[in-house]
């Protein structure tokens, strides 16, 4: 193994990692996959997308990564960590804002709906499983905060949001205040999370518990990674990013769930400290990389587009319909659901890139001109989501 040369060790872009990023935007299309309904049973028993739900953990193990390598040596005042949650809120607030009211105007017109007309939803009463009370709570971030009962309510995949914004802030006040000690309590945090998740795994803070298990292991993983002295060999990344696949293909109980941890965490090293191979020229493709810039806005806008191709199946179209999961779900044909399948991604696309350049984009340059204008403040990582 050769002495390595930390600039390129791996592929850059300022503080950004392409590698990494591809990889999120990777990530956050197997969640839309996740949660495209069963309209064909080919499609959706497929044992990968079945369990990409791990795939949020998988971010939240990234991005203790990031905001470590950006962070963990820049918060040494209450205007470091001020700066710093304001940013962090700046970057997920804007879009978590814009689905949250359109998932309000969709509650809306399924009320109009039932009362007025007589249809009703054939999984939700309206505004009682998204009640006024779920609706506070998603403007402040809190759903998923303990045992609500409305960490999935309005826009679903906002719950990881609510626990990172929150895990956040715990990271800059060990960091702030613990700075000496930090890399051991973040260790013990992540050790103790694992703990009660493997132990207790339907606890109401379920939630929690596996951002903080995640994201403090991805600062365990940062605070490795700034300690190497060597680089593995480019075949590292090919074992790592198999294990992650054959894992997320052949898992088949839950309670082996927490190894998407260890190997989220191998897998992040293997990147950046591996000597550059064809895995990592592959991930360095700029549409890869693109897909990783866009993936905040992919996993924040795929429920709502979802819902509405489930309306089109069924009001449009008039396909047959089964209860699955609590709800009708209409039916398809294995050529018609995967023709669906590559609308909806290409949709998808489309919107995301228009969300982030519109919506994402201009708000974090804007958050990052407020915060530039004061002293000491680092460069940030874009953490995604």
């Amino acid at each position: 193994m050769s002495e390595p040369n930390a600039g390129n060790a791996s592929a850059t872009r300022g503080n950004r990692i392409d590698e990494l990023e591809s990889i999120r935007g990777i990530a956050a299309l197997l969640v839309v996959l996740y949660h495209i309904p069963n309209w064909n049973a080919l499609l959706y028993e497929l044992p990968i997308i079945r369990n990409s739900y791990l795939m949020v953990n998988l971010f939240f193990v990234l991005s203790g990564f990031v905001i470590y390598k950006s962070y963990a040596d820049n918060i040494h005042t209450r205007k470091n960590l001020l700066r710093f949650q304001f940013l962090r809120l700046a970057r997920l607030y804007p879009v978590h804002l814009v689905f949250l009211l359109v998932f309000l105007l969709l509650e809306i017109a399924k009320y109009m709906a039932h009362t007025q007309y007589g249809i009703k939803s054939s999984k939700t009463t309206p505004f009682v499983e998204n009640s006024i009370t779920a609706f506070v709570q998603q403007l402040f971030l809190v759903q998923a905060i303990g045992p609500t009962g409305n960490a999935l309510t309005f826009n679903a995949p906002a719950w990881s949001i609510s626990v990172e914004f929150y895990t956040y802030l715990v990271f800059g006040l060990i960091v702030l205040h613990f700075g000496r000690w930090k890399t051991s309590i973040f260790a013990a945090l992540a050790l103790l999370a694992c703990f009660v998740l493997a132990t207790q795994p339907r606890s109401g803070y379920f939630d929690v518990l596996q951002c903080l298990g995640g994201f403090f292991i991805g600062c365990c993983t940062a605070h490795l990674s700034d300690r190497l002295t060597w680089k593995f060999d480019s075949a590292a990344v090919v074992l790592a990013l198999l294990s992650l696949v054959l894992f997320l293909q052949f898992k088949t109980f839950e309670q082996y769930d927490l190894l998407i941890y260890p190997l989220t965490a191998a897998l992040v090293l293997s990147i950046v400290w591996s000597e550059d191979g064809v895995i990592k020229q592959l991930l360095r493709l700029p549409v890869l990389t693109w897909l990783g810039t866009i993936s905040y806005s992919v996993y924040m806008s795929h429920s709502a587009l979802l819902w509405l191709s489930n309306q089109v199946h069924r009001f449009v179209f008039h396909r047959s319909e089964i209860w699955f999961g609590g709800r009708l779900v209409p039916q398809l044909t294995f050529g018609e659901a995967l023709l669906s399948y590559i609308i909806i991604i290409a949709l998808l696309l489309v919107i995301s890139d228009f969300v982030y350049n519109k919506l994402e984009k201009p708000y974090r340059e804007k958050s990052r001109k407020v915060v530039f204008k004061l002293p000491s403040v680092p460069t940030p990582v874009t953490p995604g989501k």
